[in-house]
């Protein structure tokens, strides 16, 4: 049982396709417009799949487990290895962890808050022509649809907390949701 998780991710660049420009020529939209919706594109994806297409430029997750567990790094493809940091005495002391990099996982001891952050950049999992004509999809029918999208009237701003379940009515609307079938990770 995990008592406590917080996480904390910095996105890189998005991928090159779909371009932006044959998406704001398509939706009469200008070229940031159609940037800014591809880019929150890429993060419903993500969302979506449980794949990280965008390279992880920096990642940490702070975790206590109230019984020995085996954490999974909640972002894939996984880091090639990461730093782990007990929390004890008032400051982070860096323990040694049984990280499997193939897998992601590593054994928590329970009652100790861990940090554990990525080593250097984790490159973004393979773009795939359908999932690069998802992001298509997805941009262009959202910026279609207008700018209130009813999908998520209660979503804050500077919300990114998608679940799979909240992204499904634009996903089907879209038809990225068939393109992505086969990626989704379970």
């Amino acid at each position: 049982m995990i008592a406590l998780l917080e996480t904390y991710f910095t996105a890189g660049d998005d991928p090159t396709e779909p371009d932006a420009g044959d998406i704001a020529l398509e939706a009469d939209v200008t070229l940031a417009e159609a940037q800014a919706m591809l880019s929150a594109s890429w993060a419903m994806i993500e969302a979506f799949t449980g794949r990280c297409y965008r390279p992880t430029t920096s990642g940490k997750v702070i975790v206590k487990a109230g019984a020995p567990i085996t954490f999974r790094w909640p972002r894939f493809p996984y880091p090639a290895a990461i730093t782990v940091g007990a929390y004890t005495s008032g400051s982070w002391a860096t323990v040694p962890g049984s990280y499997v990099a193939e897998a992601g996982v590593i054994d928590l001891e329970p009652f100790t808050l861990y940090r554990l952050t990525q080593t250097g950049t984790v490159a973004g999992a393979e773009v795939t022509a359908g999932v690069a004509q998802a992001a298509h999809y997805l941009a262009l029918y959202q910026l279609i649809q207008g700018p209130n999208r009813r999908e998520y009237r209660s979503q804050a701003s500077g919300d990114f907390s998608y679940t799979r379940e909240s992204l499904l009515p634009v996903f089907r609307g879209s038809g990225a949701g068939a393109l992505l079938a086969q990626e989704v990770r379970l």
